[in-house]
């Protein structure tokens, strides 16, 4: 048994938060073993109050956090990678003001751990993956593009994290 499991085995946590921080992202969490999730809120207060919500009181000990480590790409427009930049460091602004520590994950890590089929073209992939998150997660009523990524990121968090 790896040292990462077995701390996770000792500290038992109930609450697994994933974020895909884009605008057109979304939040999920496992909280006594049902997936929640949701789009992301149009503004930071918004975002904040949903973020206080989810956590509702939960110890900072009981909770384990992983966000989608995003940057600046070449082929990004200035403006949408500032808007993105700022959604970005938003959420790591309410996820510190809740005095928790989220694991910076890079899309790649999570995507090869729920099997995503490389080189896929970006609609082609973001359908794949609302269907994965459909299939891992099928008592959700509802998957969109906007909560699918938050999703699978939230089922890496809480089984590799």
């Amino acid at each position: 048994m790896s040292k990462k499991k077995s701390l996770t085995q000792t500290n038992s946590h109930s609450k697994y938060i994933g974020i895909d921080p884009g605008k057109g992202g979304g939040i999920s969490v496992i909280n006594d073993g049902k997936m929640k999730a949701y789009k992301c809120p149009n503004t930071v207060d918004d975002m904040a109050m949903l973020f206080s919500l989810i956590v509702n009181g939960t110890p900072a000990n009981k909770i384990l956090i992983g966000i989608e480590r995003v940057w600046a790409r070449p082929t990004n427009g200035s403006r949408h990678s500032f808007a993105y930049g700022t959604n970005y460091g938003e959420w790591l602004g309410i996820i510190a003001c809740h005095e928790l520590i989220p694991t910076l994950i890079l899309p790649v890590t999570w995507m090869k751990y729920v099997g995503c089929p490389k080189g896929l073209k970006v609609e082609v992939r973001k359908r794949w993956l609302k269907d994965k998150a459909k299939e891992c997660y099928p008592e959700l009523k509802k998957v969109t593009l906007a909560t699918a990524d938050a999703i699978l990121i939230t089922k890496y968090v809480k089984e590799n994290i």
